[in-house]
């Protein structure tokens, strides 16, 4: 069982996204093909609390997804050079039984818990939960597909 911590500088090596859509700070552990276990530091300086909501700022469901969505990419890059190669990214392709429990806001430091349910070649499937101080606030089943840029999807 090998285990891992990464930095922030070590996690924006590891993503494509960057400012303002770089939304994991630091991986306290990550076991290769197995989990993932990242932060995200929740501040007031974040765009979207600009307008979700400006008398009482609450992270949206869909930068929680962002980040766990993140948190995933660092551990398929990290288990199997998934989104390592030039041009080639990873794509969300489903988000199941997706629940938020209860709002995350500023000042919160946001856990994050990716466990791998499947890979099947260039697909995996996880079970992702967030919380803050202990209590869950996020849980639910994303899917992801590998996909190159020199290969769009046909229009129909």
């Amino acid at each position: 069982m090998t285990t891992v911590a990464m930095t922030f500088e070590e996690v924006r090596a590891a993503l494509k996204q960057r400012f303002p859509m770089l939304m994991v700070d630091s991986v306290t552990d990550l076991e290769p093909g197995k989990r993932i276990r990242a932060v995200k530091n929740v501040t007031g300086n974040e765009i979207h609390f600009l307008g979700h909501f400006p008398e009482h700022a609450v992270m949206p469901g869909t930068m929680i997804v962002e980040a766990v969505g993140q948190a995933a990419s660092i551990l398929f890059a990290k288990s199997m050079g998934t989104g390592t190669r030039p041009g080639e990214f990873l794509v969300l392709g489903s988000i199941n039984e997706m629940r938020f429990l209860k709002p995350v806001v500023p000042g919160d430091r946001m856990e994050m818990e990716v466990r791998v349910l499947k890979f099947i070649a260039d697909f995996a499937l996880v079970d992702v939960s967030a919380s803050v101080n202990g209590t869950e606030v996020a849980k639910g089943k994303l899917g992801f597909a590998r996909r190159g840029l020199e290969n769009p999807p046909a229009s129909q």
